[in-house]
């Protein structure tokens, strides 16, 4: 181990002294590294650590890629026995090189191949061999004293595939010369050429540019400004042409503009630019006003409808009219009550204007001469219930003292609902309340029954549009119609 540990250090030694580095790898070449180290065994192999000695024959493919094919021989000793053991090892690597230009080249290496084992006698004889396959991975460093030397180190951790599932871990760490024969080399210094005297050069010309302001709306102007130093001829585009070389001037462009300002002098040609934005007006927002006179009327009466409208290229009005022109008037007839709008666009967008116009149901036709009793009982009843509540005791006790006072008269109470529900539904909910009624004034009043029918009609009768929460509110009713005779 001692011997080893000289060798290694003495050839580390002359790699740390070397001076003069001048070249790395060279694609194409050969190279010859002879080496000497050692070889440490895995620890089931039961050998000692011994020297190795060998030789490695390689090819540059390129600067980074190459091969080499490795032969050594090591000769050792049992640890459990006094018998000797030489070991040939051969293999092919595959170096990769960082670095190839020099001096300093690390590079990685891979590869395999075999080992053959035999016990030693008589030198060099090998007998009773045993091989194994092996493969290898390492690093290794090279520094080059010349063109085609270099001093190397390079360590390998071998696997020796005895049993491809167990296998053996060996360490080989050399140190060696590298030699380098053919490839290819850097081309030859070119002998530098005296520089010519230099040849006085004219200022380059320079120029400036502005725009004020850099955003106008289309038909408004802007100011160029430009100025310039070592010229003799400027010219604007687009559209402008030759200028003075200082100046400013008004623009109108219709569009938005790039102007380049071109200067040009004996030291050559100068540019600068400045962009104005050109922006479309927006069109005029469109108004639009609807009014309705009169605002309420009986049904069956008209409404004038008015409207103006500004900056609009058509109007319409909903519901039922359609389209109109942007001013004018017109009369209305609905059958109920109606929200009419006014809907006015332009090329600045759209303008909607409404007008409501309320439609109120004629007053009942006054009773018959015969009728002589109130015609609508004011008695409101809880959903879907016929109970009378007491607060409409005194509705009904004015329509009992009617009856006690005209004793002949005689008749019927009509209940009536609107249109909310199915009709069978709110024609027996009418009944109902109609008999509740008649049997109220039978009870208190002690009107003889057969003077008194209940009749429901249900939604049939009408008297005000059911579209509208008060039209509902006058469906759901209950009248009363006597005839009467005098007393």
């Amino acid at each position: 181990m001692k011997k080893i540990t000289t060798m290694v250090t003495m050839a580390f030694a002359c790699m740390a002294f070397a001076t003069g580095a001048l070249a790395g790898e060279r694609q194409g070449a050969f190279s010859v590294s002879p080496f000497v180290g050692g070889y440490t065994f895995d620890g089931v192999q039961h050998l000692e650590t011994s020297p190795v000695y060998g030789l490695r024959l390689g090819y540059d493919l390129t600067k980074n890629w190459g091969v080499e094919a490795v032969g050594d021989f090591l000769a050792t000793d049992g640890t459990r026995s006094e018998r000797s053991i030489n070991a040939l090892s051969y293999r092919l690597d595959i170096l990769y090189n960082f670095m190839p230009d020099g001096p300093l080249v690390p590079y990685i290496a891979v590869g395999g191949g075999g080992i053959t084992y035999g016990h030693g006698k008589d030198g060099l004889k090998i007998s009773d061999r045993t091989t194994d396959a092996t493969a290898n991975a390492g690093l290794g460093l090279k520094y080059f004293v010349t063109d085609s030397i270099a001093l190397r180190g390079d360590a390998r951790q071998l696997f020796i595939l005895e049993d491809p599932k167990s296998p053996k871990f060996n360490w080989e760490y050399t140190a060696g010369f590298t030699f380098l024969f053919g490839g290819k080399t850097a081309p030859a210094p070119v002998a530098a050429v005296p520089a010519a005297e230099p040849v006085p050069v004219p200022p380059a010309p320079s120029n400036q540019l502005t725009v004020t302001p850099s955003s106008i709306t289309k038909g408004q102007s802007a100011t160029l400004t430009w100025s310039s130093a070592n010229a003799t001829n400027c010219e604007i585009q687009p559209g402008i042409g030759a200028v003075q070389p200082q100046g400013s001037m008004a623009v109108t462009p219709a569009d938005t503009t790039n102007y380049t300002l071109t200067c040009d002098g004996a030291g050559g040609s100068a540019k600068s630019a400045a962009n104005l934005s050109v922006t479309t007006p927006a069109p005029p927002v469109p108004s639009g006003n609807l009014t309705v006179a009169p605002s309420s009327i009986t049904k069956g009466q008209s409404a004038t409808l008015m409207w103006s409208s500004t900056n609009a290229t058509n109007c319409e009005i909903q519901p039922e009219i359609g389209a109109v022109q942007p001013q004018g008037s017109m009369a209305v007839t609905p059958a109920e009550n109606a929200t009419y709008t006014l809907t006015c666009s332009g090329a600045g967008g759209t303008a909607k204007s409404a007008a409501n116009l309320e439609v109120v149901m004629p007053a009942p036709p006054a009773p018959a001469p015969k009728l002589c009793s109130p015609t609508v009982i004011n008695i409101h009843f809880d959903t879907n219930k016929s109970a009378i509540k007491p607060q409409y005791h005194d509705e009904l006790k004015k329509l009992g003292d009617f009856l006690a006072e005209f004793p002949q008269a005689t008749g019927a109470i009509e209940g009536h609902t609107d249109n909310v529900g199915s009709k069978a539904a709110n024609m027996k909910l009418s009944q109902r309340r109609a008999e509740s009624v008649r049997n109220y004034l039978i009870e208190k009043f002690g009107i003889a029954p057969e003077r008194i029918k209940a009749v429901g009609y249900g939604p049939t009768k009408p008297i005000a549009s059911n579209k509208t929460k008060a039209g509902k509110e006058q469906n759901r009713r209950i009248e009363s119609n006597f005839t009467c005779n005098a007393k």
